[in-house]
């Protein structure tokens, strides 16, 4: 099976993460080649790209951004060119519309990566989407929530549920270096390691987050919030950095995230709303305790306590509530079910094989 994959780019985020691990996965047993928009020179357009195996073919369209008009133009050659048997997008679906209307021996794919309504530019592009899923591309969606969020706005059920899933991580070879420099934030061996993985974006509610653990030290709870990610020193989220209380660390953008996971107790969200986090898989493939918000896919895998903790609501004292429910029950937790939890059901060679079972069942 020849198989194209399109996405904006290589980006460090969770979507393009999947990409990168779904194209590794199927480049295993079929032709597999990815196709990104957004120009690969334009500075950590290009973060995860390195990490493609040689078994995939890589091409890059160069254009200014995902939404360049160029862009559609570039694929559509592209897509005549490579003649593949599956299109399957991760961009928005309207990338393929017009490939979809001109070679019908391709079959097309769209994976909606968050909820429906969120995913869409504007609420007239509704009944275009509608007929495109219809007739023309088979939507994918990644959790429970994101297909009822489908069936809700288009009002039909004929989407694919298809779950998030992650390679298996590793430890760097940094990894006694990443131990040395978490244990340092520490003031004693009672002190909990709290761990944020995300680009800073409204989205990710990381003003919910830093109050809550600015309120924690005020009342002099021993735990630390260490943050990963990129966009907390913009000009937008810089008062964040700021107004941090002491025991709040910023660590940047980290190509060894695993490492800092299995040295933490406790992987927090403060979502508004998710499709399936990917940052969410990797800490139970690290056997980290998760802490979140009720916000979309995080519900379906966070079913009850035996897998984490998930706050009533948005609000503030609801949250901060389970964190400290958190700090005084987490004894009671194995490291080992949760792995086993992820591996079950998780894992990248599960979620590849019910993508190829889906492309098959439309050639």
């Amino acid at each position: 099976m020849k198989i194209l994959e399109v996405h904006y780019s290589t980006a460090w985020a969770g979507a393009e993460r999947l990409v990168i691990d779904l194209c590794n996965e199927l480049s295993k047993t079929n032709e597999v080649i990815l196709c990104t928009i957004v120009d690969d020179t334009i500075p950590g357009k290009s973060y995860y790209k390195s990490e493609l195996l040689k078994s995939v073919k890589y091409i890059n369209l160069k254009c200014k951004s995902g939404n360049d008009v160029r862009g559609f133009y570039r694929l559509l050659k592209t897509i005549s060119d490579v003649k593949p048997d599956i299109v399957h997008a991760h961009t928005d679906a309207l990338n393929i519309w017009i490939p979809s209307l001109f070679y019908h021996r391709t079959k097309y794919f769209h994976t909606i990566h968050s909820l429906a309504d969120k995913r869409q530019f504007s609420k007239w592009l509704t009944p275009v989407y509608k007929y495109f899923y219809r007739k023309r591309i088979q939507a994918i969606t990644i959790s429970n929530i994101c297909q009822q969020s489908y069936v809700k706005l288009y009002h039909i059920n004929n989407a694919i549920r298809i779950d998030n899933g992650r390679s298996q991580m590793q430890p760097s070879p940094n990894i006694k270096l990443v131990e040395k420099e978490v244990n340092g934030y520490r003031s004693n061996r009672e002190t909990r390691i709290f761990v944020h993985v995300a680009r800073c974006t409204k989205v990710k509610n990381e003003v919910l987050l830093f109050r809550s653990f600015s309120r924690l030290y005020k009342e002099n709870r021993d735990c630390v919030l260490l943050v990963i990610g990129a966009n907390y020193d913009s000009s937008e989220n810089r008062h964040l950095l700021e107004e941090a209380t002491p025991n709040i660390h910023w660590l940047g953008v980290k190509d060894n995230v695993y490492d800092y996971l299995l040295n933490s107790d406790f992987f927090i969200l403060s979502s508004l709303h998710e499709g399936l986090p990917i940052s969410l898989l990797e800490a139970l493939s690290a056997g980290i305790i998760p802490i979140s918000t009720p916000a979309g896919g995080v519900l379906d895998v966070i079913k009850d306590r035996s897998m984490g903790y998930v706050s009533p609501s948005m609000d503030d004292e609801d949250f901060y509530n389970t964190i400290i429910t958190a700090l005084d029950t987490c004894d009671s937790f194995s490291r080992e079910g949760l792995v086993n939890y992820f591996q079950d059901n998780y894992s990248m060679k599960h979620c590849a094989e019910l993508y190829l079972q889906a492309f098959a069942s439309k050639l």
